[in-house]
């Protein structure tokens, strides 16, 4: 006959052996010695999962985990049809089995030891004990809502808890392991209350107070190690979002309301520091790390470098808060018409490069890693030459004009212009393939831009002008959509749409987001780009597409018109 054990533990209605008192091995209905090889060292744990009602229970969340360190979880696994789970290789040293399954519960085993190679086999019945409820407040009694409430003591996951507008939350299921009760908010110290132990399967009602949390201290280091200046993002994208910039000393100051989220430091010059978490009490250390580099070569149209040019940065796409362009161009003096520019923030570069008696010149995108070195081959266009006459109301001839093209570049100015002689006739070169505007002004004549002009490399275009009298205020007139642009980070928007302008009337809004124009991605384009392929002859079309703060896409289809200002 069987011996039975006198004595069972019970364990959130599992049932398990306690270990046997006398070397002679007990078996019974829920533990069964059974011989090793010889050669094993060590034996399995092995079982099944049941739910409340008996049931077997797949896909449970089943761990192996120290008796003396619950939180060290030793092994995972999930429990298999009719609930089974193994842990093979196990070790003298005492452990325990626990495992959870959403509303089904959780459970643990009693320690458990595995002597002599010889396994284990264990049954653990999942059940629900209470929940935890209450309310989060402030120093002075009011409600804190978005807090987030997190058991600890529990060897798995818990799903946590957020406190809603009346400071209220609810946390289901509470296992008994759990000992604590921790709430953390933005812009408060982190509170942690002891949950006591519970028997039977009640609610249990907790109130927890938060103190307000001071400022976070902070430093940015350069990829040398040195404090240094740079621009500071935390909780990015969210309500909370704060940007700062550090001093020359490398230090900053957060505000508690950031407490929480993670900050990152920017820098023109490096790569991004890693996230680093702001936490209460600790002061924040952000790294950058080292840019990169461009290697590049300028050339004529005939492959021979250009001996003296200016580069500068057209546009950037990158994970910078701000753009490198604020650096300005830099000049370079090489007959191989090499440059090299270093410490550069990781991110796509559009190079613009202007030389005497050239029209400047986009490189083609180049991709910037940190550490590492870029290189570019920019080919400067040969351009081309715009003649004409220009002529007043009455067709008369005007001397003395000044003609110019206008905004070429965001970072670089052309160095073309020209003026008319006595019989109104000029004669401008190096201008760009376009589009490009021509802009010509005399002393008591409106600005006349002229824009959606192409031209063929080397190719020569003929456009006469017809300058109008200053009359009242307005003193210049385009063609265009009547509307404002402004660089934002990760593209172009509209900064102000002219009342009653084509671009009003199409239903185009201040602070839409401008996604293409004639099909052409703005993603990469810089800003006088973007005016360019916006601007035109009044009576032209050009098509938009926009993306309203709110998420909506628009696209429309807008007809320019001669706008006077």
């Amino acid at each position: 006959m069987l011996a039975v054990p006198a004595a069972l533990t019970f364990f959130g209605r599992s049932l398990v052996p306690a270990p046997p008192a006398a070397p002679t091995p007990l078996v019974s209905a829920f533990t069964r010695p059974e011989p090793a090889p010889a050669e094993d060292i060590a034996a399995e744990i092995r079982g099944r999962i049941l739910d409340a009602n008996g049931d077997p229970v797949e896909g449970a969340a089943v761990r192996l985990v120290s008796a003396g360190l619950p939180s060290v979880v030793l092994r995972a696994a999930k429990s298999a049809s009719a609930g089974r789970f193994s842990f093979a290789g196990v070790g003298p040293a005492p452990v325990r089995v626990v495992a959870d399954h959403g509303p089904d519960g959780a459970v643990s085993s009693a320690d458990l030891r595995v002597a002599d190679g010889r396994s284990i086999e264990i049954t653990l019945i999942l059940s629900t004990t209470g929940s935890v409820f209450g309310t989060v407040v402030d120093a002075d009694g009011h409600p804190v809502a978005g807090a987030t409430l997190a058991l600890q003591g529990v060897p798995w996951t818990v799903p946590d808890a957020t406190s809603d507008a009346a400071g209220a939350f609810r946390l289901t299921a509470v296992p008994r392991e759990a000992m604590f009760l921790v709430a953390t908010a933005s812009g408060y110290r982190a509170a942690r209350v002891s949950l006591p132990h519970q028997d039977d399967q009640t609610d249990r009602e907790v109130r927890i107070r938060l103190a307000a949390a001071p400022a976070v201290e902070g430093e940015v280091l350069d990829s040398d190690g040195q404090p240094t200046r740079a621009a500071i993002v935390a909780c990015g994208g969210q309500p909370s979002e704060t940007r700062t910039a550090s001093a020359e000393d490398g230090s900053f100051e957060l505000p508690s309301s950031t407490i929480g989220c993670s900050a990152i430091a920017q820098h023109d010059e490096y790569a991004p520091s890693d996230p680093a978490a702001v936490v209460d009490g600790q002061r924040l250390i952000l790294h950058l790390k080292a840019g990169g580099s461009i290697d590049g070569v300028v050339v004529d149209e005939r492959a021979r470098g250009v001996a003296s040019f200016t580069v500068g940065i057209e546009s950037f796409s990158g994970a910078q808060a701000r753009s490198p362009q604020s650096r300005g161009p830099r000049s370079y003096e090489d007959a191989r018409g090499a440059f090299r520019w270093e410490k550069l923030a990781p991110g796509s570069y559009v190079l613009t490069v202007a030389a005497p008696g050239k029209p400047p010149t986009r490189s083609d995108p180049i991709e910037v890693v940190g550490g590492a070195v870029a290189s570019a081959r920019i080919v400067l266009a040969v351009g081309g030459s715009v003649i004409g006459h220009v002529y007043d109301e009455r067709r008369a001839a005007l001397e003395g004009v000044d003609i110019r093209f206008d905004s070429v570049s965001s970072i670089v100015e052309s160095s073309a212009r020209t003026t008319t002689d006595r019989g109104g006739q000029y004669r401008l070169d190096g201008a760009p393939a376009g589009p490009f505007t021509l802009r010509v002004q005399q002393q008591g004549f409106r600005v006349r831009l002229l824009s959606g002009l192409r031209i063929a490399s080397g190719g020569t275009l003929t456009q006469d002008v017809t300058l109008t009298s200053v009359d009242g205020s307005a003193s210049m007139e385009l063609g265009g959509i009547g509307a404002n642009l402004i660089q934002i980070p990760g593209g172009i928007a509209l900064g102000s749409v002219f009342s009653g302008a084509p671009a009003e009337r199409a239903g185009l809004r201040a602070g839409d987001h401008v996604l293409s124009v004639d099909g052409e991605d703005m993603e990469q384009m810089s800003l006088v780009d973007a005016l360019q392929r916006l601007r035109g002859e009044a009576g032209t079309t050009v098509s938009v597409s926009a993306q309203r703060p709110s998420g909506e896409i628009v696209d429309v289809l807008i007809t320019r018109a001669a706008i006077v200002r």
